[in-house]
């Protein structure tokens, strides 16, 4: 049996910066490594599509559920929405195991608008919301929302398919401004 020595100590100690760069990219991933070893030529498209890359990521987010009728959306991040507008909310409500725990949402009321409720009917100063489920898809009971006017920092959430999960249901509630992320722009 061979013992394979090292050159030095311990591989974090290496002497070239170059060599303890690698070291890190192989923590990270083989792949890594082999953007330091591309040729001169491809770096500047790299310092161009990964600020891109980067941006991207940071102003626009992917909409993954049939409760909207588009994918992705720009965020204006910090800007409380308008009546009509989307917006982007962390759900704070009750229901564990969701997917997610960011949601896009139409507003469909805001502070002194009143909350009906006819059975499982739900009104937003006397605009129809729908018809709220008796369960989720997992069979979780699921309860309406208080007739209510809705206070000062709150906003009523509604999504466009009639089966989403919004403030039509107590376990979501209504939608404190400040688990608001910002105001969703659809792109397509």
């Amino acid at each position: 049996m061979r013992v394979r020595r090292m050159a030095y100590p311990h591989p974090l100690f290496t002497r070239a910066p170059r060599g303890r760069i690698r070291i890190y990219l192989a923590w990270l991933g083989g792949e890594s490594l082999a953007i330091l070893r591309s040729p001169i030529r491809y770096w500047p498209a790299t310092l161009v599509i990964l600020p891109v890359l980067v941006w991207s990521a940071m102003h626009f987010r992917v909409n993954l559920s049939p409760s909207l009728p588009w994918t992705v959306a720009r965020v204006e991040y910090g800007r409380v929405p308008a009546l009509g507008e989307y917006m982007l909310y962390e759900y704070r409500g009750t229901i564990e195991g969701l997917p997610s725990h960011t949601f896009f949402k139409r507003v469909a009321g805001v502070a002194g608008d009143p909350v009906r409720v006819e059975g499982r009917t739900v009104w937003v100063a006397d605009r129809l919301i729908g018809q709220a489920a008796e369960h989720t898809r997992r069979g979780v009971p699921l309860s309406t929302i208080r007739a209510t006017v809705i206070p000062a920092g709150y906003l009523f959430a509604q999504g466009d398919h009639p089966a989403s999960f919004d403030s039509r249901y107590a376990e979501s509630g209504l939608v404190p401004i400040g688990a608001v992320i910002g105001v969703a722009h659809p792109v397509f």
